[in-house]
């Protein structure tokens, strides 16, 4: 189960540390704020996540270390572990028949055998009429990313960093760096940044031949990917109250791209299952994206509005919108509502099915993530000052996804929910000292 592209990549951890890097260099705190006393500020969080109807549950213990060595000289240490288990969506469709699969770990060349799976081994299970087709599974990540930073003269700043992630058929590393400018008595701030990524995948039972029969189980060997990534990004304080952030990022994938553990379903015209394919993805991708955000004071009360627009070579263009409203009470108490809302197009390729007797496309795949949708995700933070500056946070939010443009099902698979959606929910535990 690879959680590294699900989470999110070093693309993210790009973004984030390029923002962090214009953000220092834009706005600054009181000198008692920044002055170094040797100390480490460290932030603990636990996260929960959890999927209706049986699908994927997620625990996620996170520590992020940070040391100010004085003058502005930062190191950052962030160690994360994901434990994962529940059911993922197999690219399948319903039926109005039982539907049999085979785990991940089938042996090579046959159909699939009964019995316990095991090294090496396969294990059959079957699918409820009408039901959503899932493939359990359980899986671990442990994480860790070191940067630092520091000004280079009196206008300059740079960042470092590195990049590992581990789990049992996923493995990456990577790099990524940044340089920040100020202009204008540091009211103005541009940066740019890069990163380069290194996968290697190495699926359970091996990988699939893409676009072979699932039925014949061809294995291949494991898949690599490289990632390159590029941002720049501008700062400006617009007044006192008021600061802008405009960064425009491109990244450029090769290598394994298709997901091992997808397949597609093959209908007749009478919509009965004649057979299932492995999923198959280009093995090139390039992606652009634009985001701005506004952090607004208004009294002791912050607003933030982000935008972020993305589009890729895949056909797939999304738009998000993001709005934080922090209501702050005294002794340092405040309550954050959240909203978040996106909307995704289809991929060129993405399929709910493919005809039975028809030319197999090039490429295509039937897995949700690539499929129309729109997403709404509402919520709260609650934050509660302790003593000596530590404070303690509770978060708690609710994400709804809905399909959109589904195709009605025919024949075998009339009345039937072919894209059912998904609904999570999510609650964290924070604590920073």
């Amino acid at each position: 189960m690879q959680l590294k592209d699900a989470r999110g990549t070093l693309r993210a951890s790009l973004m984030t540390a390029s923002c962090a890097l214009l953000g220092a260099q834009a706005v600054h705190a009181d000198d008692a704020d920044t002055e170094a006393d040797g100390s480490w500020q460290t932030d603990s969080a636990l996260l929960y996540y959890k999927e209706a109807d049986g699908r994927v549950q997620a625990v996620e213990p996170v520590v992020s270390l940070k040391r100010d060595f004085g003058d502005e000289h930062v190191l950052s240490l962030k160690l994360t572990y994901d434990s994962l288990s529940g059911g993922s969506p197999n690219g399948a469709l319903p039926s109005s028949s039982p539907q049999t699969f085979t785990t991940p770990s089938g042996a090579t060349g046959g159909g699939g055998g009964g019995g316990e799976e095991g090294e090496g081994g396969s294990s059959l299970y079957t699918v409820a009429p009408g039901a959503l087709p899932l493939s359990k599974f359980e899986d671990q990540r442990a994480a860790a990313n070191l940067g630092w930073s520091q000004p280079l003269g009196r206008a300059w700043k740079y960042s470092v960093g590195a990049d590992f992630s581990h789990e049992r058929d996923f493995m990456s590393a990577g790099v990524n760096a940044a340089i920040a400018r100020d202009f204008f008595q540091r009211n103005t701030t541009l940066s740019l940044g890069g990163a380069f990524e290194s996968d290697s995948i190495r699926p359970v039972g091996g990988a699939p031949v893409a676009g072979s029969d699932y039925a014949l189980l061809q294995k291949g060997g494991d898949g690599s990917k490289t990632v390159a990534s590029a941002l720049l990004g501008v700062t400006q304080v617009l007044t006192r109250r008021w600061l802008v952030q405009l960064n425009l990022s491109a990244d450029r994938s090769q290598g394994y791209q298709s997901d091992p553990y997808k397949i597609t379903s093959v209908l007749d015209t009478s919509g009965n299952t004649t057979a299932y394919y492995f999923e198959r993805r280009p093995d090139q991708r390039t992606r652009q994206a634009a985001y701005l955000e506004n952090r607004i004071a208004l009294g002791h009360d912050t607003l933030g509005l982000s935008l972020r627009y993305m589009k890729d070579d895949w056909g797939i263009r999304s738009s998000t919108a993001d709005l934080h409203y922090r209501l702050q009470f005294g002794n340092g108490l405040y309550v954050e509502p959240h909203g978040r809302y996106y909307r995704q197009d289809a991929a060129d390729f993405y399929h709910l099915y493919l005809p039975s007797g028809g030319a197999t496309p090039t490429y295509f795949s039937a897995d949700p993530r690539l499929a129309a949708f729109n997403a709404v995700t509402a919520g709260f933070k609650i934050g509660i000052p302790l003593r000596n500056d530590a404070e303690l946070s509770l978060r708690f939010e609710t994400y709804r996804q809905t399909g959109r443009n589904v195709a009605p099902g025919f024949g075998q698979i009339a009345g039937l929910d072919l894209y059912p959606g998904l609904n999570a929910t999510i609650a964290q535990f924070s604590l920073r000292f």
